[in-house]
């Protein structure tokens, strides 16, 4: 039987599209390879190009690019917004690869991506940077994917390009305002740590370096010259920081007066060179807010690997131990010390508690006839597990972590509950309790619940306590009272003899390093005189203080001191045993109590 011919040419009647597409299915399933004409109702012409029309004006309303391409990579479909992003029309980017519209490099690109979609199938999701015809750079998400038949079989692709430039600047955005302080724009502590752990992780032969500062007494500028000037001379340090930084690291204030600089790829000297920088920066004044003020800061230096920012929390905690305004670089062997110290103030913070402190007295006498004119109230620690403690080792522990404002009041209250058994009697008070706004008021009720009377309380400070305005106007607040004030260590700062200008002080307590040279007639000599005869003019008591020989004890009531303290006047005695009132004999006294 003769094999009956397709024919090469064939019409196909429909009433619609979708019954055209399966008659012409209907005709490759058997194997018809000619050519195929359709004819289709008017109505249903019309309702596929109305169809087709409404589909492009939807795309074209969408402001993100939408394409689509065959299997061989060919344009059959774009929208407006496309062609915005290509720069061209459509009638020249339909029918056309990506080679040619774009360049070869950017061509490659996307016609690489088009085969690992189709290779993989599916979708593909991505984020890439892309420069628009008119020039400028947008930041898209790409989502794409593969167009199949009826049978699975791929026949192009599909894809669509979201604007995310906007997003991502608000992404950036809020990351900075998440790494970044507020106040001063420096890196935040989040961000300081994260690229500290990200340095101490890289490798190379030069390992990072952090240097942590503490603004000294920043407290005091915050309550005499209001928070605003304290800002302002945040913001100023944080300039001064990165000028310093000249060649790169990274500024960050971790909190209040805390500030932090790190160093990446610095060899010993340049890092050397860095800290010299910063510390001599620190020492200029700066401008805040119409006021010069200079930065005081203790400064804490680690470099290494391991355990870096630890380290330089150590080596801080030292440089504050010294004394402050110190810059101190860590050594091993510092970490015992700081355990030490911070075993030392959880233990005196329970003393304070359970109200185990107690208060020893030395008495101030009249040489003349060694009358007790005042006592000074000296606080003592016993612990029971290491026994007594001296002042000098638990004092400096105080003041560093701030306990020393509780523990000056517990001493001013209970020295003025004592009080009524002295003529006079001096209280100690640190550069910390003076600057405390409140500390007028303390000390007024302190006197009131005593009932003593204010002008039988000496508030007796150093020179260094002196040296802003905080101080100064807390002083005469406490004169004001009716306390009186007394100036300890008097002698040995620059500004000694000038602060007795300033100062509303009655008492003077001249500096034992006078007393220990005063039998030698020597210049010590001479200025120990010449103090005294200014304290008398001025009309202020002059106290010599150390006085440990009667030799000594001698020669200053010869060249016109009337007052003296010292062991050889009488040692600190608990409340029961010091001499209220009355005369001393310097022999019958045993040699009790801590020096002072």
């Amino acid at each position: 039987m003769s094999r009956v011919p397709h024919p090469t040419r064939v019409v196909v009647a429909a009433d619609d599209l979708a019954g055209a597409v399966a008659k012409l299915e209907q005709l490759r399933a058997t194997g018809f390879d000619g050519v195929a004409e359709v004819l289709l109702a008017a109505d249903a012409v019309q309702q596929a190009a109305h169809t087709t029309h409404q589909l492009q004006t939807a795309i074209d309303n969408i402001p993100a690019p939408i394409f689509s391409k065959d299997a061989g990579g060919v344009y059959g479909a774009c929208n407006t917004a496309f062609e915005a992003y290509v720069g061209v029309s459509r009638d020249r980017i339909i029918g056309r690869t990506v080679h040619g519209i774009w360049s070869k490099d950017l061509a490659d690109v996307y016609a690489a991506a088009d085969r690992a979609l189709f290779d993989a199938g599916g979708k593909q999701v991505y984020d890439a940077a892309v420069v628009y015809a008119d020039g400028s750079r947008h930041e898209v998400t790409f989502y794409k994917g593969v167009l199949t038949d009826e049978h699975g079989a791929v026949t192009g692709l599909s894809g669509a390009m979201l604007d995310i430039t906007e997003r991502r600047v608000l992404e950036r955005r809020l990351q900075e305002l998440a790494d970044t302080d507020p106040l001063t724009g420096a890196a935040n502590r989040a961000l300081f740590t994260r690229r500290v752990d990200e340095a101490v992780a890289r490798p190379g032969d030069c390992p990072p370096a952090v240097l942590l500062i503490d603004l000294d007494d920043f407290k005091g500028i915050n309550d005499t010259l209001g928070h605003e000037v304290g800002d302002h001379f945040l913001i100023a340090v944080t300039g001064v920081l990165r000028d310093a930084l000249a060649d790169g690291g990274l500024v960050a204030r971790l909190g209040g007066d805390e500030f932090a600089v790190l160093l990446e790829d610095r060899a010993e000297a340049r890092i050397e060179q860095v800290v010299r920088r910063v510390v001599a920066a620190l020492a200029r004044p700066v401008e805040a807010a119409g006021h010069p003020l200079t930065p005081r800061a203790s400064i804490g230096v680690a470099r290494g690997r391991a355990d870096l920012l630890r380290h330089a929390d150590i080596a801080l905690y030292a440089a504050k131990d010294g004394g402050k305004s110190r810059c101190v670089h860590y050594r091993p062997g510092m970490r015992t010390r700081v355990i030490d110290h911070a075993a030392t103030l959880t233990a005196l913070r329970r003393a304070l508690a359970d109200d185990r402190l107690t208060l020893h007295y030395q008495p101030v006498v009249r040489l003349g006839d060694r009358t007790v004119t005042g006592v000074e109230a000296l606080v003592r620690w016993t612990d029971p597990a290491r026994g007594p403690v001296p002042p000098a080792e638990f004092l400096p522990v105080a003041e560093r972590s701030g306990l020393i404002v509780p523990l000056g009041e517990w001493v001013l209250r209970a020295a003025c509950r004592d009080g009524g058994q002295a003529p006079m009697t001096y209280v100690n008070v640190s550069a910390r309790e003076l600057r405390e706004t409140g500390f007028a008021d303390r000390v007024a009720t302190a006197l009131a619940i005593s009932g003593l009377a204010p002008d039988r309380l000496v508030i007796e400070v150093t020179e260094a306590a002196m040296d802003d305005a905080a101080a100064l106007a807390g002083l005469h607040r406490i004169r004001d009272l009716g306390a009186r004030i007394a100036l300890d260590d008097f002698g040995i700062g620059r500004a000694s003899v000038a602060l007795l200008a300033e100062v509303p002080v009655a008492v003077v307590k001249v500096h034992r390093s006078f007393t220990e040279r005063i039998t030698e007639n020597g210049r010590h000599t001479a200025v120990a005189r010449a103090l005294a005869r200014l304290a008398d003019d001025l009309g202020i008591d002059a106290v010599a203080k150390g006085v440990e020989t009667a030799a000594q004890a001698r020669r200053l009531q010869e060249i016109g001191y009337r007052h003296a303290q010292g062991f050889h006047i009488g040692r600190p005695l608990p409340r029961s045993d010091h001499v209220p009132a009355g005369h001393i004999d310097p022999s019958a006294r045993p040699g009790l109590g801590c020096p002072n």
